[in-house]
């Protein structure tokens, strides 16, 4: 592969020799490649700026509510080609063996899971066309909208500011911060965060962290990792901060995470700790039947918060109390 440059015709085998040579044009790369290379916002028009080659030639939009207004508004046809190329382009990119969550889609400025939807008719449909399978394809149990707050939730011995259950007890878990016993038991844990405990994890702490995901998925268990905060609210939550974090790399490295341990975590925003002592009992209790979930999805859809308390007595007589799969065997505690 070789690299010309436009200003004069001259060839180069690697890219940085052509970035080199662009120095002697008396140009910084932002302007030869905006020169060269013009890339315009498909909604608007305007001009894309440079930050860097990767960068560029991958950004389509100047911010995400373009891309969503385009996506509203452009040729239905058109749409669901970009969708399908870049999907098709983030696989090979990542080398993605699955079609990511809604999660991973939003924070890396990709048509969400609604938008996909919409036009295919399902996620599933647009993974489809793209030659992948999403990551997490199952649907949200029925069970959800039981009442777990009574069940037994075990707390580690380490978690410094434990969340208040109507039942719990102190005991040293392999595992992250939370989890069940007995009949309730399946291998799922959950590993709570506050918002700056959570940029921490998977920046400074990302190796140390990898290594706990790498033991998790040795012991055959899975890892909820439940961020005590709202996913629409991480800026404002950064602005007031002691330590300020760069949410792209951030949200890169939580993306990086979920892409490589699909199999053995999923990242969830509560949006409060009062969410997070309601979610934290279900996803235990229900276990294994959510790994495949994206729960994520759901929480924000509201579909659980706002359907808890306003479902008629018809509908949760017909919801009995769930019980895990039985023929798992139990343990996994220190």
């Amino acid at each position: 592969m070789s690299f010309e440059c436009k200003e004069c015709g001259q060839e180069f085998t690697f890219l940085r020799s052509l970035h080199a040579h662009v120095k002697k044009h008396d140009m910084v790369l932002g302007d030869y490649y905006v020169k060269n290379y013009a890339r315009k916002d498909k909604l608007t028009g305007e001009l894309i700026p440079f930050k860097n080659y990767k960068q560029y030639f991958s950004t389509y939009f100047l911010n995400n509510a373009n891309m969503v207004e385009w996506c509203d508004t452009a040729d239905k046809a058109e749409v669901k080609k970009f969708i399908i190329d870049i999907l098709k382009d983030r696989k090979e990119q990542k080398e993605l063996i699955a079609a990511p969550p809604d999660i991973y889609l939003k924070t890396a400025g990709l048509p969400d899971v609604d938008t996909c939807k919409r036009l295919f008719g399902s996620y599933s449909q647009a993974c489809e066309a793209a030659g992948l399978k999403p990551m997490l394809s199952r649907q949200l149990p029925t069970e959800f909208y039981n009442d777990f707050t009574a069940n037994l939730i075990l707390i580690d011995t380490r978690e410094q500011q434990p969340l208040n259950f109507k039942n719990s007890r102190v005991l040293k878990l392999d595992v992250g911060d939370y989890g069940v016993m007995g009949e309730d038991y399946s291998y799922t844990f959950v590993d709570r965060k506050s918002y700056q405990d959570f940029c921490s994890t998977v920046t400074n702490g990302y190796n140390r962290f990898v290594k706990e995901l790498e033991r998790c998925k040795s012991l055959g268990c899975f890892l909820f990792i439940v961020i005590e905060t709202a996913f629409d609210k991480m800026e404002d939550e950064n602005k007031k901060g002691f330590k300020k974090f760069k949410l792209d790399y951030v949200f890169h490295q939580m993306r990086e995470i979920q892409a490589e341990y699909s199999d053995c975590c999923q990242f969830v925003f509560s949006g409060s700790r009062k969410d997070s002592e309601l979610i934290i009992p279900k996803l235990l209790v229900l276990g294994s039947n959510l790994w495949s979930v994206d729960v994520q999805y759901f929480w924000n859809k509201h579909i659980i918060k706002d359907g808890l308390g306003n479902r008629s007595t018809k509908t949760k007589k017909r919801v009995q109390r769930y019980k895990p799969t039985a023929g798992r065997k139990r343990g996994v505690f220190g």
